[in-house]
Parts: structure tokens; sequence; C-alpha cells
């Protein structure tokens, strides 16, 4: 039966490919988009056909250049294409002038990989683009009519901002709108920006070995990493990612595999950087019934929690958990002693800080309290871990 598209997560994030100097600008762009089919499910592995057009003046306006591509989707359905460097229909994408605007996005896709095109978006080019028009800038001065390259993050609307600045940017809006795949083993994780900081939704999948839960640091030095699949007993990976724990809660670390198990451009939170967290929420009426620091609700998934009476707690009515977009799980720990616990009732996260020479601080939640916890642990345990966007 063919197969419809059904839902492109339409994002325009655009990232320069080259160096944006004075003399030379990039001419293409990149765009990714998100396919799903009829029914939910990624369109993963598989080729499809896009159709890109540049219009000038309204979303129906005249098309001053086309192109057509033919992505492979990646095994997360993520199609990547490079704006200005498909096989053109009409027009020439680096004659366009992007100080002659507004301009709009219209791509339409055949999830078939021909030329059928059954999905059409279109969407305004609001004003990143325009950074291409600086390739008919000669360099920005200062008074003694030397070139400008030292310029501070900007804080008024007219103030300049650096390629580094704006790549940073585009780089999180990016990650914010179609999330973050770890190049280590292709799994996609959903992110969320909480105030300044961009967080990863949902635990760290990932799984270079697995131990049971008799296995431990605590048998050597203490700076062994382990990695442990809450419930699951041997040592194949391939056995332990296929249980519904490991799909639903994601991996156990102890301390000394945390530290590491950030993907590139991600790391274990800092115990400040927790609390820039949850002094966000408190300030910002995440506590229950709008204020107060009983977060807990805020941040806590809406299933899986085992059902608690008090209200306030993310086990009891857990249906109106997660208004921050965190989804914390009850994913429970392995303990010092070798043993799997508390899945369904308790969910705990590693900092980076140490509390003292054998613990670690860490932030955890319960079914039956109102708020986050903030702890120290034994580094010998293994909690999950929310890594957070590098700055």
């Amino acid at each position: 039966m063919k197969t419809k598209l059904f839902l492109i997560s339409f994002v325009f994030c655009i990232v320069f490919s080259g160096l944006l100097s004075i003399a030379q600008a990039p001419e293409k762009v990149s765009y990714q988009s998100v396919i799903r089919d009829t029914s939910g499910d990624l369109v993963r592995s598989q080729t499809v056909g896009m159709q890109i057009s540049i219009l000038q003046g309204s979303a129906e306006g005249t098309a001053v250049y086309v192109e057509i591509h033919t992505p492979e989707t990646n095994v997360n359905g993520l199609a990547t294409i490079e704006i200005g460097n498909g096989t053109p229909v009409s027009g020439t994408f680096s004659t366009i002038d992007w100080s002659d605007g507004p301009y709009f996005l219209k791509v339409e896709t055949d999830p078939d990989g021909g030329t059928s095109y059954s999905i059409t978006g279109t969407s305004e080019i609001i004003s990143v683009p325009y950074a291409l028009h600086a390739k008919s800038v000669k360099g920005a001065v200062d008074a003694d009519n030397s070139v400008v390259s030292n310029v501070a993050d900007p804080v008024q609307d007219q103030d300049a901002a650096t390629k580094v600045y704006v790549d940073n940017l585009l780089s999180t809006i990016q990650a914010v709108q179609i999330g973050f795949v770890d190049p280590r083993d292709g799994n996609h994780y959903n992110t969320l920006l909480i105030g300044t900081q961009l967080w990863m939704a949902e635990n760290l999948a990932w799984l270079p070995s697995v131990s049971p839960p008799e296995d431990g640091s605590e048998d050597g030095d203490g700076t062994e990493s382990y990695y442990y699949v809450n419930g699951y007993e041997g040592t194949d990976i391939s056995d332990a990612k296929a249980t519904g724990i490991y799909q639903t809660y994601g991996v156990l670390y102890n301390w000394s595999a945390a530290l590491t198990a950030c993907p590139t451009g991600w790391h274990l939170p800092t115990d400040n950087e927790w609390t820039i967290l949850t002094d966000y929420l408190t300030d910002n009426g995440y506590g229950y019934e709008g204020s107060g620091t009983d977060i807990a609700k805020s941040v806590a998934s809406t299933l899986n929690w085992v059902y608690h009476s008090m209200e306030g707690t993310p086990g009891n009515d857990p249906i109106s958990n997660n208004s921050s977009g965190f989804s914390g799980l009850p994913g429970g720990y392995r303990s010092s002693d070798g043993n799997f616990i508390s899945v369904g009732d308790h969910g705990y996260w590693w900092s980076s800080s140490e509390y003292d020479t054998n613990d670690a601080w860490l932030r955890s939640l319960d079914f039956g309290n109102t708020d986050i916890y903030l702890a120290s642990y034994n580094k010998e345990v293994g909690f999950s871990i929310r890594c957070v966007r590098d700055n």
C-alpha cells in the first residue's frame, strides 16, 4: 500500500556551511525535517522527494528559485538537505537579493521518493537568511577604520552579533525544534529549553556495555565505569536494549560512568546547573497551584508513577504532571548492595558535583512528595542521567 506522509516537523534552521568572511559568504543553507507516516511513525531509512521553492513577497508570491532533492531519511526519520545545492528547476540561488524581502520557504514532499508531492508547507523566512546579504558588506569598521572583529553578545535590538553567537543560537533553535541524534548509537532525544538552559527531555540511553546488578565499582578502586539496565541481569547489550525498561527509562550509570556518558556538545549538569533549573521553575509559577517550591509535578512525567493520595505529588493525578515538559521518569536505581530498586516510585539523576570523596550530589523525584530533592549519595550506585547542552 502506498505510504502517504502525515506530518513533517516543519523547521527552517539556517546553519552556515562555511566561514562568513568579509570576502565571501556561503551560497547554501541547511534544512532538516523529521518525517512521519499516517500512523505517526517515523519514515525511517527511506528516500523521499522534496521540492524547495523560495517565494518573494508572500506565501503565494513569485518563486524566485526552485530546486529538487531526493534525500534518504536516517533511522530517526530525519531528512537533511542543503538548500542551494539541489538540482535547479528555475532561478539561481546565489543571485537572490535577500534585502528585497519578505521571502517565504515552500517545501513539497513525496514520501515515496518521486515528484508526486502530497504534502506542502510554507513558512516565512523571518530574519536569519538575510545574513546571506552580508556578502555585499565590505566589513564593519571602527573609528580608526580598522575591521571590527570583537563584538559583544547583543543586548539591544540594533546590536551587532558575531558569527559564533549566531551559529550557537541557530544550533539551539535546531535542537529545540527537532531534538538531538546521538551520533554514537543513533538514539534520538527530545530536547527542552528551560530558561537559558537546553536540556534533554529524556533519560540518556547510551549503553557501551552492560553489567548485572551484582557487579559494581565497589569491588575495585571506585573509578571503574558501570552501566546497568534496571531489571536486566545479563551482560548482552542487544538483549538489554530489547527490554521495555531500557526503551522507557534508559540506562543507569555509576558516577564514574556518568561523568563521561553525555555526547559531545552536552554534559552532565553540575549541582549549580540543577539549581538554576529548579530556581527558574520556582520563580516562574511552576509550583503546585501556581507558586511555591512544590515543583515536583511540573517536572514529573505523566506515566508510570505509583499512585499516591497526597495532592501535588507526582503519584496523584499524574495526567496533570509535566507542565514544564521535563518528563522526569521513575526509573529507580541500582543500589550499592547489588539490587535494582524503586521503578515506578522514584527517579534519580546524577550531577557532576562531588559532595566528598565517596559521594556526589543528585536530584530526585518521589511519587509521594511535592518537591525535587537535593541529596548526596554513594558514587557506586546506578542513577539516571539528563544531559544539558554546553554553552
